[in-house]
């Protein structure tokens, strides 16, 4: 297997004011970026890095210490764009742990959300969701997001766990939102 370098290794760049890419840059860019659209961070947490797993992409909780780690798939060490993309939808889990607990429809669909745009606005590329039960979530949030981009940064300051965010939380935020799609948001996610 030929692990891309680029994954892990940084170089200096040309001009010297800095160094290339690598996962735990890009990881830096993207809790950045979700926290501007989303809100910020519990960093009651201790994010400890990245790790891949022949399992699927998720947050593992070690021990009883608030400690995370992203799991990656294996392939994503042979491929940088997926890599990326894991990346950028296991970066939303980090807004909000949910501390193993199952997230909800709108947390799952958050993390589609952002990681289909992260990967269009920084690689000019599409990945299609391996399930569909992915891209409906992120179609519901799409559909919320329409009626207020703000909407889930505003909900948060109220509730910031995403995971335990009702229906009724959505609507003190934007009565208009339609009542049955906030209750598909907050619905638990089913793969």
């Amino acid at each position: 297997m030929l692990i891309e370098e680029d994954l892990f290794v940084a170089n200096p760049l040309p001009t010297n004011n800095g160094y290339s890419w690598t996962l735990a840059s890009r990881l830096g860019e993207m809790l950045h970026r979700a926290e501007q659209l989303f809100g910020p961070r519990d960093q009651s947490y201790t994010i400890l890095g990245v790790e891949f797993s022949s399992g699927t992409p998720q947050l593992w909780y070690p021990g009883s210490r608030k400690h995370i780690v992203i799991q990656l798939t294996n392939e994503c060490l042979t491929d940088s764009v997926r890599a990326h993309y894991q990346l950028a939808h296991e970066s939303v889990h980090l807004l909000a742990p949910t501390g193993g607990k199952n997230a909800n429809v709108l947390e799952e669909g958050l993390a589609m959300y952002f990681a289909d745009t992260y990967l269009h606005d920084i690689f000019a590329k599409f990945m299609p969701p391996g399930l569909t039960s992915y891209a409906a979530a992120a179609e519901k949030v799409r559909q919320l997001l329409a009626i207020d981009q703000n909407l889930v940064r505003t909900l948060r300051i109220k509730q910031p766990a995403i995971h335990l965010t009702t229906a009724d939380d959505i609507l003190a935020v934007r009565p208009d939102v339609p009542r049955d799609l906030a209750e598909c948001l907050v619905k638990p996610f089913i793969r």
